[in-house]
């Protein structure tokens, strides 16, 4: 039987109000464009999710023909702009018009260009094994460091050891709105876990504190607070988890890319 096949919305834009710093330190409009290793940083995200089989259309949010990438397969461009909610949603309202039976999407950013096809068959089957409105991949600090020395990664200490957030993620189309405030406020504060804890209560925000707070307890409390079911997927994949925020990150990224073409 053929596997299931998603659509995939990819967050490629730069609001124009606030350049990306990393975008303006390489002299372009939206970090995606950042050439990395050949190819735009976006292409080789788009190579990824197309190569894994796993993947119907391919939705690019803020990013148009006019910014002149080409990808190896066709792809649907539709505007960005606001907030990152703003544009997830936009996405996800894309799919929608193309696609009014689909039920759950791949979301991800277009600053993870070391995910490969394999990475994304591993994400999409583990997120196949139950069935959630959302579901994030967490990499341990020692997977991330094993691979990655040095990374820069913001690891979250919880009661299992310390992770770093994931920047692909499988969603329900129809829970991405059950509750917007606050999702809207955690994804502002997504590189703030300590403000992010903050949101969801008090009781949590201690547990968190006195190092407390495990993974399960930690999918119940966000998932009631956002009004969804929600499952973290431990990752063995630390390419899940590296993007590109900073120069030297982006010198790591490079560095791989070249090596796994036999250029380094």
């Amino acid at each position: 039987m053929a596997e299931r096949r998603y659509h995939a919305v990819v967050l490629a834009g730069s609001p124009p109000d606030r350049p990306d710093p990393l975008a303006a330190w390489r002299g372009v409009s939206k970090k995606s464009l950042i050439p990395v290793a050949g190819k735009a940083m976006v292409r080789w995200v788009v190579d990824a999710l197309q190569g894994s089989g796993r993947i119907d259309t391919v939705v690019l949010v803020g990013l148009g023909p006019e910014d002149g990438v080409e990808f190896g397969g066709p792809v649907v461009y539709t505007p960005g702009g606001g907030s990152l909610l703003d544009n997830v949603l936009a996405g996800l309202d894309q799919v929608q018009a193309l696609d009014p039976q689909a039920e759950k999407v791949v979301a991800c950013s277009a600053d993870i260009p070391l995910i490969t096809p394999e990475v994304v068959r591993y994400f999409v089957a583990v997120c196949e094994e139950t069935d959630h409105d959302l579901y994030y991949p967490i990499v341990e600090e020692g997977v991330m460091e094993a691979q990655f020395p040095g990374s820069g990664r913001t690891f979250v200490p919880l009661k299992e050891g310390r992770f770093a957030g994931g920047d692909i993620y499988m969603v329900r189309i129809r829970a991405a709105r059950a509750n917007e405030h606050l999702a809207r406020r955690l994804l502002e504060e997504r590189k703030h876990y300590l403000a992010q804890v903050r949101l969801i209560g008090f009781i949590p925000l201690i547990k968190f504190l006195l190092r407390r707070l495990d993974i399960p307890e930690a999918e119940r409390i966000a998932g009631r607070a956002l009004r969804v079911s929600g499952r973290a997927i431990l990752s063995r994949y630390a390419e899940l988890g590296m993007d590109a925020d900073k120069p030297h990150q982006l010198q790591m990224i490079e560095e791989v890319l070249l090596r796994r073409q036999g250029l380094l």
